[in-house]
């Protein structure tokens, strides 16, 4: 076994010219599962390239390809502390170092480069990758929407990505789907410009296909409209997303209840809790503490003890601030009797979690 591949699959250290039957395929396969396993270091993917460009041999695309994408992916690890900033380093080496038949650079391996550079927090060098794209002349049909319109969300150029994702895509031959629209809502709503995103959602709407929004960009729509304090905006979105078909997730009546008890909505509040548990969606912590939060900062104590027992018989209980706060403005405000109670609770829910 060459020695390279030896050291792809073991600890060893040592390094060796290439040899007449050393497979560069499986070199990359190999250091592909070490990358999976968290075992690969910058040093040994160094070696490896240092064995693919003595060769006169193309690099074989897939592999390298597979190999780029998994460090894409790769959390950091003892091994490697930046796996995507790794494969940027190493796809510029190759640029640099192979002679241009040696370097199957294809529009999949651009597309993997700007998912590295997004990961890597580097979205002016995925530009800059897809910029060095359309200087090289290849069909760009097959680049990844998303990963070109999260650099331009990441690198603060909002306004750039809403005009590739409506203009742009479809001048390079590619189709947006989903996902690319759903950053681009994301980042639209964290810079409190939530009506621009539902005009982006209802061209998801119009648009179909592909495209249709389900969940995620309504919950994030709604999202944004609770963050600005346009509650009316939320619910109006929230029920068009049912005549839309579109099931409404734990995320989504989260949302709105926490908007609505903030606005000291708690009617309302508990109105959407009831239709959520109606419709068979499990509320969770936060839901719950949501309620109780509102109900007490209004003195409703009997309100916020009646949800308390309720999230209590669902299994659910309060984070330990919330529910000493809790105890704590019950003892307050003459409710000693029910903060006893709830004190009694947290004793038995840690004891059952000990046991």
């Amino acid at each position: 076994m060459p020695r390279l591949l030896r050291r792809l699959s073991s600890t060893s250290t040592s390094t060796s010219g290439p040899s007449r039957c050393w497979d560069p395929s499986a070199a990359l396969a190999a250091a592909t599962e070490r990358v999976r396993a968290g075992t690969l270091s910058p040093a040994d993917a160094r070696h490896l390239f240092d064995e693919l460009l003595q060769r006169p041999t193309p690099v074989p695309g897939q592999a390298l390809n597979g190999f780029l994408a998994a460090l894409a992916r790769a959390p950091a690890s003892a091994a490697c502390g930046d796996s995507p900033a790794l494969a940027v380093s190493l796809f510029n080496r190759l640029c640099r170092e192979a002679s241009p038949h040696a370097s199957p650079l294809t529009v999949h391996t651009y597309s993997i480069l700007m998912d590295c550079c997004c990961r890597a927090r580097r979205p002016d060098l995925g530009l800059a990758f897809f910029g060095r794209l359309l200087r090289t002349g290849l069909r760009t049909d097959g680049v990844d929407a998303y990963a070109l319109i999260k650099c331009f969300c990441l690198a603060k150029r909002t306004d750039e990505a809403v005009s590739v994702l409506l203009h742009r895509l479809s001048e390079l031959g590619c189709v947006p789907d989903a996902l690319s629209y759903s950053v681009v809502l994301k980042v639209l709503c964290d810079d409190s410009r939530s009506q621009r995103a539902l005009d982006l959602l209802r061209m998801m709407s119009k648009e179909g296909g592909v495209c249709a929004p389900n969940v995620v960009p309504y919950s994030t729509v709604i999202h944004g409209f609770c963050k600005e304090g346009k509650v009316s905006k939320a619910c109006d979105l929230f029920n068009k997303m049912g005549q839309q078909g579109v099931k409404p997730n734990v995320v989504t009546y989260t949302s709105i209840i926490d908007a609505l008890c903030k606005a000291r909505a708690m009617d309302k509040a508990e109105s959407f809790l009831r239709h959520m548990v109606d419709n068979d969606v499990r509320p969770n912590n936060v839901t719950y503490k949501c309620i109780i939060q509102g109900y007490s900062s209004l003195g409703l104590w009997n309100e916020a003890v009646k949800i308390f027992r309720e999230m209590t018989s669902r299994g659910l209980m309060l984070d330990d601030v919330t529910r000493n706060s809790f105890v704590a403005s019950l003892c307050n405000h003459g409710r000693s009797k029910e903060a006893a109670e709830i004190a009694h609770q947290m004793i038995e829910s840690e004891t059952t979690v000990s046991n």
